[in-house]
This record gives C-alpha cells, structure tokens and sequence, in this order.
C-alpha cells in the first residue's frame, strides 16, 4: 500500500472514486467533497498535497493534507476511500502513511482534521490513531488533533 502522485495518465480514475454508497458521483458526497473538488481546490489555495491511494496495484482512494494557510494549521482535509474499499483495514494503513509523509515533509508539531458529528467509523479510526477531540465543531464537523512527539 502507498501514496502515489496524481498525474496525467491516473487523474480520471482517481476522480472516478465515490464513497457514496450508489456509486454516482456528486461534488459533495456523505462525508467529504468530491475528488475533483478537492484537486481544483489544490490548485487554487497553496499548500496542499494532493495523493491517491493505491493497493494491490489499484487505485482505492484519496487524500489531501497539508497546510492549511486559512487557519495556518497542519492539517488532512481529506482522506476517502471508495465504497468498494472500504471495512477493510486500509483506512487505518492509509492513516499512518500520510501522517508519516505529514511528519517527513513538514516537521509539523500538531496535526488536524475535522469529522462529520454522525461518522462514527472515522471517529473511532483517528481516536485510535491518538487523535483527541478539541471539543469545537466547525460546519457540522468535530475538530480533533494530533500532538506530534
């Protein structure tokens, strides 16, 4: 399992992905905006890293993180992976790789995302991960934060 760029030749399919359950592709699914909105939102705010996720030598997901230059946080705006992939442990892998890459790239000291009030799945995953809620809700969404040792 790895990061991998996004490039001319794999762009399509990684906006193709969908966590929505029906498999049609919408600007904003359930819990996180579309692929493409995420890519065109790279290209115009600075500071983001856009990556798809890759097991078994197929394309399951996305992520973007970062630095968020609005809040001046580090921060994973999103991770998805699509309906398919999902309930197998790769959201856990796929975690651990970007804070990794997070922690390689920018040195940062804390990192943060925000989740839907009603994912429970995604809660759970980044409470493992040594996520803690900060107790503010932003948008409907509950901030979390990661302190980096």
């Amino acid at each position: 399992m790895r990061l991998v760029d996004i490039t001319k030749e794999n762009w399509e399919e990684v906006i193709l992905l969908t966590s929505n359950e029906d498999g049609s592709h919408t600007i904003g699914e359930k819990y996180v905006a579309s692929n493409a909105y995420s890519i065109v939102q790279s290209i115009y705010e600075k500071g983001w890293v856009t990556k798809a996720i890759e097991a078994e030598g197929n394309l399951i997901g996305f992520a973007m993180y970062g630095l968020c230059e609005e809040e001046n946080i580090y921060e994973i705006c999103r991770l998805m992976l699509d309906r398919r992939y999902q309930g197998k442990g790769y959201g856990k892998q796929t975690l651990a790789l970007i804070l990794e890459d997070m922690k390689k790239q920018f040195q940062c000291k804390e990192i943060y995302l925000s989740v839907a009030l009603d994912n429970i799945m995604a809660k759970g995953l980044y409470e493992k991960a040594g996520f803690v809620t900060t107790g503010e809700v932003v948008d409907d969404e509950e901030v979390y934060k990661l302190n980096i040792i």
